[in-house]
């Protein structure tokens, strides 16, 4: 945590994580944060990764079909539909610039999440997720997130480049390799 510097919000971390590049968004839901990346880091690829298949996201890839229409058809904008595992694992080794990962904040996900990442990130890429925080205060729901990066950043050889500090206290974190 020693060189890790705050930022206001998620928005502003899109400005910092490598701009142009190849990017991927695992748990894209509807797209809200989709539109963001497109607009702030301007990536040259966004691949968004969801399984689209639950209850409450189920008609998220129809809204992100239709937003996004122009991106896909411009092959800027990928979708893979499945879970978070099985497509990180489809990328080459050292193939993203930088990976986001938001998806059901559980301990054992995540973790697994950042492992698959740290081989698919390039050398100077950067890993970064959403919910860095003990849990849900709206719905008590423990998260595992802070202590799943904490743990893979002292095991693995990270550290911590931003953390963001948004009122709700959903907090973003981006890693950087040691």
């Amino acid at each position: 945590m020693e060189n890790a510097r705050l930022l206001p919000d998620r928005g502003e971390l899109l400005y910092r994580i490598p701009n142009g590049g190849i990017g991927v968004e695992v748990g894209a839901a509807f797209g809200e944060y989709t539109a963001e990346i497109l607009k702030k880091n301007r990536p040259a690829q966004l691949y968004l990764i969801d399984p689209w298949n639950m209850d409450r996201y189920s008609s998220g890839l129809d809204q992100i079909h239709n937003q996004f229409k122009d991106q896909i058809e411009s092959g800027q904008l990928h979708l893979m539909q499945g879970t978070s595992l099985e497509k990180l694992a489809e990328f080459e080794d050292d193939f993203l610039d930088w990976a986001y990962i938001d998806t059901d904040h559980s301990f054992e996900l995540t973790w697994q999440e950042l492992l698959l990442c740290e081989k698919k990130v390039k050398r100077t890429g950067r890993i970064a997720g959403h919910d860095f925080c003990t849990g849900n205060t709206v719905k008590p729901i423990v998260y595992g997130v802070v202590e799943a990066v904490t743990k893979f950043c002292k095991d693995y050889g990270w550290q911590f480049e931003f953390l963001t500090v948004e009122s709700h206290a959903h907090f973003s974190y981006c890693l950087k390799r040691l």
